[in-house]
Formats: C-alpha cells, sequence, structure tokens
C-alpha cells in the first residue's frame, strides 16, 4: 500500500499525483504555490475541489464518471497505472485521493509514507513548476479502455443512507460501524464547528476515532500495521463489518478507511457529505429512547 523506497527511472514514467489543493479551514497554506515551488519529479497536481461534483453545495464532492475520465485522460493517468499519491504535509490529504482513484476502478494505487517531507528527507530530488508533469501531459492518447474509469457506488454513503442505518446502530439491530474522524470535542459537541452554520454533534451511533490516532507520534506517518490493529481493537472496531467514516468535509476520514484497508478490512465507505452535509440538515425525530446522548 506504500511507496517507501527512493525513486527509479521506472517510477517516473507512472503516474505521482500530489499536492492535493484541499486544506483544513483555518489552515493558510496555498497548495498550488507550494507545487509549483517544489514537486516529485513527474508529480501532477491533483485539484480534489475542481475533480469534484460542483453541482452539489457541500465541498469536494465525488465526481460523475464523466468529470472524472475527462480529468484522467487530460493528466494522461490510465487504469493500471501505478498511481502514487502523496501530500506536503506527510500524510493528510493523499489518502483521499488513494481512495478516490480506488473507487473509481484503478487497479495500483499507493500513498506515498511521510509525502513529500520523507521523500526530501531521504535526499531525492525535486523539481519546481512541474517540469516533468507538463511533458506527460502532452503524451499520445492510449485506448479508450485504458481510462475506462467507473465509480463503485457502494464505497460512497449518501445522507439518506446514514439516516437509514444510524438508528438501527444505535438499537444494536445492525452491525455497522460508522466512524467520526473528528477530534473527540466535536464529536461530543463540546466546541463549536469550524464551518459556520453548522450545529455541533455527531451521527447517532458513530464511534469516534480522531484521523491523528492512525498516525505515528510526529503526524507526519502512517501508524504499522501491528498498532493499527492495537487500534481497532482498543475501540471495538470489527473490520468483517461494514465501516463507513466521516469527517468535517470527506477529506481526513480517508486517513481511517486508509489504515483499516491496511489490516484488511473489505467493507468500507465514505460519507462523502459529512458533517458539512449532516450538520446542515435536519435530523430525523427519531425515537431513539435516549440511547445516544449526544444527539
Amino acid at each position: 500500500f506504500f511507496f517507501n523506497d527512493t525513486a527509479t527511472t521506472e517510477i517516473y514514467t507512472q503516474a505521482f499525483v500530489g499536492s492535493v489543493r484541499c486544506v483544513q479551514e483555518t489552515d493558510p497554506r496555498d497548495p498550488i504555490a507550494e507545487y509549483q515551488k517544489e514537486s516529485i519529479p513527474g508529480a501532477q497536481y491533483f485539484d480534489i475541489d475542481a475533480i469534484a461534483d460542483t453541482s452539489i453545495p457541500y465541498p469536494h464532492m465525488m465526481p460523475s464518471n464523466e468529470v472524472f475520465i475527462a480529468n484522467m485522460k487530460k493528466m494522461n493517468i490510465r487504469k493500471n497505472d501505478l498511481i502514487v499519491c502523496y501530500d506536503h504535509l506527510g500524510v493528510f490529504s493523499s489518502p483521499r485521493v488513494w481512495f478516490t482513484f480506488t473507487i473509481y476502478g484503478a487497479t495500483n494505487v499507493r500513498v506515498l509514507n511521510g509525502g513529500l517531507p520523507a521523500w526530501k528527507k531521504r535526499g531525492n530530488i525535486v523539481e519546481k513548476n512541474g517540469a516533468t508533469a507538463k511533458s506527460r501531459q502532452n503524451l499520445d492518447q492510449d485506448t479508450a479502455d485504458a481510462y475506462n474509469y467507473s465509480i463503485d457506488k457502494n464505497k460512497i454513503a449518501d445522507i439518506s443512507f446514514i439516516h437509514k442505518i444510524a438508528p438501527k446502530i444505535v438499537k444494536k439491530e445492525l452491525k455497522h460501524c460508522i466512524i467520526d474522524a473528528r477530534s473527540a470535542d466535536r464529536w461530543a459537541a463540546k466546541v463549536e464547528e469550524p464551518r459556520p452554520g453548522l450545529r455541533k454533534g455527531c451521527v447517532p451511533g458513530s464511534i469516534n476515532i480522531f484521523f491523528k490516532e492512525f498516525l505515528s507520534a510526529e503526524g507526519t506517518t502512517m501508524k504499522t500495521v501491528k498498532e493499527i490493529k492495537e487500534l481497532a481493537d482498543k475501540k471495538g472496531v470489527d473490520i468483517n463489518n461494514p465501516i463507513t467514516a466521516y469527517c468535517g468535509s470527506g477529506l481526513s476520514a480517508c486517513i481511517p478507511l486508509f489504515g483499516l484497508h491496511r489490516i484488511g478490512a473489505k467493507k468500507l465507505s465514505l460519507y462523502d457529505g459529512s458533517w458539512a452535509e449532516y450538520g446542515a440538515v435536519p435530523e430525523p425525530k427519531w425515537n431513539l429512547q435516549n440511547l445516544n446522548k449526544l444527539n
């Protein structure tokens, strides 16, 4: 799942995608400027706010097949390429791109553990202004089958699905784990949401595993498989049952999805709208008999 080794000539002929656009709500970073300043040779800038369904009023929602295919043709990234995702922080937004490529049917997608900081620490070269990536975009287009991406809709949960399963989880009528990857204080409604107009709280029946719990102590690399297994056991996550993750906007939730994927979880899905949608839409008036004290 990781690409941990130093670069080779062969890897340059494949597809690096990095420096994804989305940053946290209060983050002053300019990811485009960061990409132009330094990137892995051959890496292309993956803009999850542009390669998205912009007709929906929530951040970076998954795009239609047509939009995704058009962008992959433009970037010359084929379904069967080795695709390595990285970001400038270490491991933050790259799992979202990993998840995106995976659910659209890409066959060999990896995350660069530690991202650009780890790449540079190993002494690997970087380039400015995506110079090598530009030459990749000018390659002759391959056959149509090479870009035959198609989203697996079972991997994306919408709000109606969440509303359907939440009361069943609360009443222990359904074995389905909903993971809230936001901070514990946000999950427990102890702090205001960073996005204005959203109510506090969590999805009924969800458990809280802050995405940072999947990261190493320095916060830039993933924990080991052994550590993630221990975390899952501690939190009561059965990887044989369906698991749906959400966060503030559908970005950091992909970190627990990636981590659980590494330890063998198969039935994984993302609530794409996440709290940006759930916290803005009135909740059904369930009779939950106060089983969920946080809502």
